[in-house]
């Protein structure tokens, strides 16, 4: 999971840093160190976003490859 994916899906539940990370289960510390980079989305903690947001795994990690076309 992605550091853009996990913000997105926090700002598209409508919840600031603090709520997320207690809905999640999360410190408030880990949320904002995750959203600048300084910290990698565990597979723990992906699996908790997961399960709260009713989402696979796969939806969480999937990045689309795109290519520009000449």
């Amino acid at each position: 999971m992605n550091v853009e994916r996990f913000k997105l899906i926090r700002l598209y539940s409508g919840m600031n840093q603090r709520d997320f990370a207690d809905f999640v289960g999360l410190s408030t510390a880990t949320v904002a160190h995750i959203e600048l980079g300084n910290r990698n989305v565990t597979p723990n903690v992906q699996a908790k976003i997961a399960a709260k947001f009713e989402l696979t795994e796969d939806f969480l990690t999937y990045v689309k490859n795109y290519r520009r076309l000449s």
